[in-house]
């Protein structure tokens, strides 16, 4: 078993290393870091850390320093470090290598092939540990243990001794503290979109909702079901004051969740809404805020879920409409309009549009197909159109999208 570190500045970058890591394949995705220092202390905290890639370019402290420090003071057990780079930099690669780096990849180039097995050669050159694969299988005993506590503490009054246990399974949470609740909608629509490999989906939503907890705050993530997870949220302590504790720390969570539902939306292309509970005073008094933020949520009338339905199923049609969903809704289109834009808070015309936007996202992210191709799998037999309307809601062309993530593809407007 073989410890996996993941290191690179773009929080993207990391969501997609995560999702291609070949996990429970005789390998275990430890944690990530954001820049050079972070991993530097995660390799010191984490002994059972024994592979890291690592982004060469990088703000604090880039991958070059890393290796050098590395070499300096090598850790007490092997690592082995893969580096990577957006750019075709082999003067910096020759400097990994000459550093200690035992591979080299190319982000743009990569996939979940070509990490297996770069990974896979990087731990045949490393020695089979008893006292690692230990410590990882100890490691995800914690885990499972500090998921089971802080599903109790939401179910049910948690007595106030049960914080003295939270240091022990590394749970950081302290009231004052928020109870947010964020839902991922059309549950139904992204278990199809993903081939019903939802278990992977879910893993990928905690990481984000993760990332956005750790750039906004402190806390813990308890996720509830495939569509729904709880986040204990407390502000960073900098931005907590003691004159009014209560509406700044109501105004950082909203603030939070706001930000989560956007990168949500923007780096797995789902649609999420979100409630906040009452501000926890005690341990508690978490269940309670639970149940308030749940009561919040707003529930979608059935004309909504029916219309909704009809476009996740016919969105690729050009000739889909308005007056297509409200006959398959029972309504008259202008009924519809209404009740949709109320409850959504978006148009029908442009939830259509971020519908066929979002697949055209996945076909980008995941195929070669040509610009023009992918349009018309998308209900745009025009590309020019497809080109306008793909710019306006994800902010660069097709092409630019592509050329972002991914390797290019030849595609012409």
């Amino acid at each position: 078993m073989h410890s996996v570190l993941v290191v690179d500045d773009e929080p993207f970058v990391r969501l997609s290393l995560a999702s291609l890591c070949p996990v429970g394949d005789g390998f275990d995705l430890a944690g990530e870091a954001g820049n050079g220092a972070e991993a530097l202390s995660a390799l010191a905290a984490r002994p059972e850390i024994d592979l890291v890639l690592l982004d060469l370019s990088m703000p604090v402290m880039d991958g070059l320093e890393v290796l050098r420090r590395l070499r300096a003071q090598p850790p007490a057990r092997p690592i082995a470090v893969i580096v990577l780079s957006a750019h075709d930099d082999y003067h910096l690669v020759r400097d990994a290598f000459q550093l200690g780096a035992t591979d080299y990849l190319l982000k743009r180039e990569l996939d979940a092939g070509a990490l297996r097995a770069a990974l896979a050669r990087a731990a045949a050159g490393l020695a089979p540990s008893i006292e690692r694969t230990a410590a990882i299988l100890e490691r995800r005993q914690l885990e499972l243990l500090k998921a089971q506590v802080l599903r109790d503490l939401l179910a049910t009054a948690a007595p106030p001794e049960l914080a003295e246990t939270f240091a022990g399974l590394g749970i950081a949470l302290a009231p004052p503290f928020a109870v947010c609740c964020v839902w991922i909608e059309d549950i139904e629509a992204v278990a199809r979109r993903e081939g019903d490999d939802l278990a992977r989906f879910s893993g990928l939503a905690s990481r984000s909702l993760r990332q956005a907890l750790d750039a906004a705050g402190r806390g813990e993530l308890v996720a509830s079901g495939p569509g729904e997870t709880a986040v204990l949220f407390s502000p960073h302590p900098a931005a907590a004051t003691i004159a009014e504790p209560s509406p700044s720390l109501e105004r950082a969570a909203r603030a939070f969740c706001e930000d989560a539902v956007d990168y949500l939306a923007r780096y797995l292309s789902v649609k999420a809404t979100f409630a906040v509970g009452p501000i926890c005073r005690a341990v508690g008094e978490a269940p309670a805020a639970l149940a308030a933020a749940r009561a919040a949520r707003k529930v979608e009338s059935r004309i909504v879920v029916l219309a909704k339905r009809a476009i996740h199923e016919r969105f690729a049609d050009p000739a889909f409409s308005l007056e297509a969903a409200s006959a398959r809704a029972g309504v008259s289109k202008n009924h519809l309009s209404f009740e949709f834009s109320r409850e959504t808070g978006e148009t029908f015309t442009g939830y259509v549009a971020r519908v066929r936007i979002d697949e055209a996202k996945r076909l980008l992210a995941t195929t070669q197909l040509l610009v023009y191709e992918i349009g018309a799998r998308v209900g745009y037999p025009s590309v020019e159109h497809f080109s306008r309307v793909f710019k306006k809601l994800a902010g660069v062309s097709p092409l630019k999208f592509r050329a972002g993530f991914h390797p290019p593809g030849g595609d012409s407007p």
